[in-house]
Protein backbone atom coordinates (compact mmCIF):
# COMPACT_ATOMS: atom_id res chain seq x y z
CA UNK A 1 0.00 0.00 0.00
CA UNK A 2 1.42 3.37 -0.97
CA UNK A 3 1.47 5.57 2.05
CA UNK A 4 1.12 9.23 2.20
CA UNK A 5 1.48 11.77 4.72
CA UNK A 6 -2.15 11.28 5.64
CA UNK A 7 -2.90 7.18 5.32
CA UNK A 8 -4.31 6.73 8.45
CA UNK A 9 -6.83 9.69 7.83
CA UNK A 10 -9.32 7.01 5.46
CA UNK A 11 -10.82 5.30 8.30
CA UNK A 12 -11.81 8.69 9.34
CA UNK A 13 -13.13 10.19 6.88
CA UNK A 14 -16.42 8.23 6.22
CA UNK A 15 -17.23 8.83 10.07
CA UNK A 16 -16.51 12.15 9.79
CA UNK A 17 -19.14 12.48 7.05
CA UNK A 18 -22.01 10.60 8.24
CA UNK A 19 -21.22 12.49 11.76
CA UNK A 20 -21.26 15.93 9.33
CA UNK A 21 -24.98 14.56 8.03
CA UNK A 22 -25.95 13.30 11.44
CA UNK A 23 -25.40 16.79 13.00
CA UNK A 24 -27.20 18.37 10.08
CA UNK A 25 -30.46 16.79 10.29
CA UNK A 26 -30.11 17.12 14.50
CA UNK A 27 -30.34 20.78 13.77
CA UNK A 28 -32.82 21.11 11.05
CA UNK A 29 -34.68 18.53 12.71
CA UNK A 30 -34.30 20.59 16.41
CA UNK A 31 -35.55 23.71 14.22
CA UNK A 32 -38.12 22.14 12.24
CA UNK A 33 -40.67 19.57 14.13
CA UNK A 34 -43.12 20.82 15.91
CA UNK A 35 -43.76 21.29 20.00
CA UNK A 36 -45.45 17.13 19.48
CA UNK A 37 -43.83 15.49 17.31
CA UNK A 38 -45.34 12.00 16.15
CA UNK A 39 -42.89 9.24 16.41
CA UNK A 40 -44.97 6.32 14.56
CA UNK A 41 -47.68 6.41 12.79
CA UNK A 42 -50.06 3.77 12.70
CA UNK A 43 -51.23 1.98 9.28
CA UNK A 44 -54.28 4.05 8.96
CA UNK A 45 -52.29 7.23 8.72
CA UNK A 46 -53.34 8.19 12.68
CA UNK A 47 -50.56 9.03 15.48
CA UNK A 48 -49.31 5.81 17.64
CA UNK A 49 -46.84 7.54 19.61
CA UNK A 50 -46.23 11.22 20.38
CA UNK A 51 -43.05 12.62 21.67
CA UNK A 52 -42.06 16.64 22.73
CA UNK A 53 -39.69 17.59 19.80
CA UNK A 54 -36.50 17.59 22.86
CA UNK A 55 -37.27 14.44 23.56
CA UNK A 56 -36.80 12.87 19.92
CA UNK A 57 -33.87 14.95 19.63
CA UNK A 58 -32.32 13.74 23.01
CA UNK A 59 -33.51 9.92 21.62
CA UNK A 60 -31.63 10.90 18.24
CA UNK A 61 -28.38 12.19 20.04
CA UNK A 62 -28.54 9.38 22.58
CA UNK A 63 -28.89 6.59 19.58
CA UNK A 64 -25.36 8.82 18.00
CA UNK A 65 -23.66 8.21 20.99
CA UNK A 66 -24.27 4.60 21.41
CA UNK A 67 -22.63 4.61 17.25
CA UNK A 68 -19.72 6.47 18.75
CA UNK A 69 -18.76 4.44 21.45
CA UNK A 70 -19.42 1.02 19.28
CA UNK A 71 -16.89 2.53 16.98
CA UNK A 72 -14.23 3.55 19.75
CA UNK A 73 -14.68 -0.18 21.49
CA UNK A 74 -14.82 -1.46 17.87
CA UNK A 75 -11.51 0.32 16.73
CA UNK A 76 -9.76 -0.52 20.27
CA UNK A 77 -10.10 -4.05 19.70
CA UNK A 78 -9.39 -4.18 16.51
CA UNK A 79 -5.88 -3.05 17.60
CA UNK A 80 -5.13 -4.65 20.55
CA UNK A 81 -6.17 -8.55 19.41
CA UNK A 82 -3.49 -10.12 18.22
CA UNK A 83 -3.33 -11.04 14.83
CA UNK A 84 -3.42 -14.30 15.14
CA UNK A 85 -7.00 -14.29 16.79
CA UNK A 86 -8.84 -12.18 13.85
CA UNK A 87 -10.51 -14.04 10.92
CA UNK A 88 -9.53 -12.42 7.38
CA UNK A 89 -9.67 -14.26 4.88
CA UNK A 90 -6.58 -15.28 2.80
CA UNK A 91 -4.66 -15.17 6.15
CA UNK A 92 -1.72 -16.78 5.09
CA UNK A 93 -1.14 -13.60 3.30
CA UNK A 94 -2.53 -11.05 5.81
CA UNK A 95 -1.53 -12.57 9.13
CA UNK A 96 2.80 -12.44 7.74
CA UNK A 97 4.79 -10.06 9.77
CA UNK A 98 4.87 -7.45 6.80
CA UNK A 99 1.06 -7.78 6.24
CA UNK A 100 -0.43 -7.11 9.67
CA UNK A 101 -0.15 -3.45 9.48
CA UNK A 102 -2.18 -3.11 6.16
CA UNK A 103 -4.72 -5.79 7.49
CA UNK A 104 -5.55 -3.30 10.78
CA UNK A 105 -5.96 -0.58 8.27
CA UNK A 106 -8.43 -2.49 6.36
CA UNK A 107 -10.23 -3.62 8.70
CA UNK A 108 -10.42 0.03 10.36
CA UNK A 109 -10.92 1.78 6.95
CA UNK A 110 -14.20 -1.14 6.37
CA UNK A 111 -15.63 -0.08 10.12
CA UNK A 112 -15.37 3.55 9.46
CA UNK A 113 -17.81 3.03 6.19
CA UNK A 114 -20.10 0.76 8.09
CA UNK A 115 -20.08 3.49 11.25
CA UNK A 116 -20.44 6.39 8.49
CA UNK A 117 -23.39 4.41 6.26
CA UNK A 118 -24.89 4.46 10.16
CA UNK A 119 -24.48 8.03 11.40
CA UNK A 120 -26.10 8.58 7.20
CA UNK A 121 -29.13 5.97 8.20
CA UNK A 122 -29.67 8.01 11.05
CA UNK A 123 -29.78 11.15 9.24
CA UNK A 124 -32.30 9.63 6.96
CA UNK A 125 -34.69 8.58 9.24
CA UNK A 126 -34.29 11.42 11.09
CA UNK A 127 -35.32 13.70 7.66
CA UNK A 128 -38.11 11.21 7.13
CA UNK A 129 -39.68 12.14 10.45
CA UNK A 130 -39.28 16.12 9.61
CA UNK A 131 -40.73 15.45 6.61
CA UNK A 132 -43.62 13.17 7.57
CA UNK A 133 -44.79 15.63 10.21
CA UNK A 134 -46.22 18.33 7.65
CA UNK A 135 -46.65 15.95 4.29
CA UNK A 136 -49.70 13.79 4.21
CA UNK A 137 -48.58 11.24 1.76
CA UNK A 138 -45.48 10.30 4.15
CA UNK A 139 -47.87 10.30 7.26
CA UNK A 140 -47.54 6.13 7.34
CA UNK A 141 -45.65 3.22 9.00
CA UNK A 142 -43.95 2.62 5.25
CA UNK A 143 -40.68 5.30 4.90
CA UNK A 144 -39.19 4.65 8.00
CA UNK A 145 -39.65 0.87 7.14
CA UNK A 146 -38.09 0.88 3.60
CA UNK A 147 -35.38 3.50 4.79
CA UNK A 148 -34.30 0.78 7.29
CA UNK A 149 -34.80 -2.23 4.66
CA UNK A 150 -32.09 -0.22 2.29
CA UNK A 151 -29.68 0.38 5.17
CA UNK A 152 -29.95 -3.18 6.06
CA UNK A 153 -29.53 -4.33 2.41
CA UNK A 154 -26.86 -2.11 1.65
CA UNK A 155 -24.77 -2.98 4.99
CA UNK A 156 -24.63 -7.04 3.99
CA UNK A 157 -23.79 -6.53 0.94
CA UNK A 158 -21.29 -4.30 1.94
CA UNK A 159 -20.48 -7.41 4.53
CA UNK A 160 -20.02 -9.75 1.94
CA UNK A 161 -17.76 -7.63 -0.28
CA UNK A 162 -15.80 -7.12 2.41
CA UNK A 163 -15.12 -10.50 3.01
CA UNK A 164 -14.92 -11.68 -0.59
CA UNK A 165 -13.09 -8.64 -2.15
CA UNK A 166 -12.05 -6.41 0.31
CA UNK A 167 -9.15 -8.54 1.74
CA UNK A 168 -7.75 -10.33 -1.32
CA UNK A 169 -4.22 -9.65 -1.05
CA UNK A 170 -2.40 -7.52 -3.83
CA UNK A 171 -1.53 -8.74 -7.44
CA UNK A 172 2.36 -8.95 -6.90
CA UNK A 173 1.78 -10.71 -3.88
CA UNK A 174 -0.49 -13.17 -5.26
CA UNK A 175 1.93 -13.35 -8.39
CA UNK A 176 4.84 -14.00 -6.33
CA UNK A 177 3.55 -16.97 -4.44
CA UNK A 178 2.83 -19.12 -7.67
Amino acid sequence: MKRGATWWLSPLRPVAIGVIAFAVALIVASRLLPAHTVVIWDSAGKRALDASSDDFTVGVLVAGFIVLAVWLVAGLVLTLVPARHVLVPHAAHWKSAGNVPEMRHRFATYLGRAIGATYGFIAVEVLVAVVSQSTSALQTWWPPVVVSILFIVILLIFAVWVFSDGFRPPRQASARRS
